[in-house]
């Protein structure tokens, strides 16, 4: 059987005061009695009822903030976007702070969402910007609040950006296949506006010229996502079929890239990732990767987030966090 909501006026009723009694108890205890306090208290313990957390947000949106924070997040089918979700949501809970997740894909209207997540009374904004096209983040920046950029820095310098150090990641990557005596190396890349992807090429790069070996060989893909590092590999088998040792932009190009492998026929080759997202560690897999500290990003993310939602002026730094190698 359905239960029926328990309202204010139900409270109000209850305790034998005026339904703007029971909001002041809740919105401004200061201006009720003692007497009248205790009375409504009562009441809504007696009947179970919770006052409306996000009306009473919208209602003082304009003097104490509606604790809303919208994160504006892309490609959920790389794992490492809902993992990222996750931490930032428990930090955001920890603080007192309300997540409101802004789904963007390259199909829609992103401008329209972040309008309709605005008209929720928004007061900052965490932009998971590695996630995103160079044209979504711009349309992000155009937004009149606060917020903190993630996985890409902005040009123009106005925001705080937090991002692993991913050049050093494409060197750490890089260094540990030389080191297993591989000398004919690839590189699986995500989308081609990527910072991070393009980044983390460079790094590799920089690090093979170091030791004398050739260019890597480079596909770029649309995106980060499984079947993308799964049919790079299958392009890599028939065009390079020498090729001993892969780095991919992250660990779901990854994943793909290991099962391409296991399905076809060639020599021997090694596959490391970039990441370390929880399925790195799964045995089917046990993938060697460079693991971003992400529990480390999302720290930075939050600090700089309190230091917006308290009014200092954003400086435009970027804060590049050290990623280290798991081998596996």
């Amino acid at each position: 059987m359905n239960k029926k909501r328990i309202t204010s006026i139900d409270v109000a009723r209850c305790a034998g005061v005026s339904p703007s009694a029971v909001s002041r108890t809740y919105s401004a205890p200061g201006k009720v009695s003692q007497a009248t306090r205790s009375r409504v208290l009562a009441a809504a313990n007696e009947l179970g009822y919770r006052p409306n957390a996000l009306a009473r947000a919208l209602v003082n949106s304009g003097r104490h903030g509606s604790g809303i924070v919208a994160v504006v997040m892309g490609e959920f089918d790389n794992p490492f976007q809902p993992w990222l979700f996750g931490l930032l949501t428990q930090a955001l809970q920890q603080h007192g702070l309300v997540p409101m997740l802004v789904s963007v894909t390259e199909q829609c209207d992103i401008r329209a969402r972040l309008q309709q997540a605005q008209s929720w009374q928004v007061e900052a904004a965490i932009i998971s910007a590695g996630s995103l096209s160079r044209e979504a983040t711009g349309r992000c920046l155009e937004l009149s609040l606060p917020m903190v950029l993630m996985g890409r820095e902005d040009q123009r310098e106005t925001v705080t950006a937090v991002l692993s150090d991913n050049r050093l990641a494409g060197e750490l990557a890089a260094d540990h296949l030389i080191s297993l005596g591989l000398t004919r190396l690839a590189y699986i890349g995500g989308r081609q506006d990527g910072q991070a992807s393009l980044e983390r090429l460079a790094g590799f790069r920089q690090r093979l010229a170091h030791h004398g070996l050739p260019e890597p060989v480079v596909t770029d893909n649309p995106d980060y996502a499984y079947h993308s590092g799964y049919h790079a590999m299958c392009r890599l088998r028939q065009q390079h079929p020498l090729v001993e040792g892969v780095f991919c932009a992250c660990d779901a190009l990854a994943f793909g890239a290991l099962d391409a492998l296991r399905l076809t026929d060639g020599p021997a080759c090694k596959v490391v990732g970039c990441d370390d997202t929880p399925q790195a560690a799964w045995e089917g897999y046990r993938l060697t990767t460079v693991r971003q500290p992400v529990e480390l990003l999302v720290e930075q993310v939050m600090r700089h987030l309190q230091r917006v939602l308290s009014g200092e002026a954003q400086k435009g730094e970027t804060v590049r966090i050290t990623p280290t190698l798991i081998v596996r």
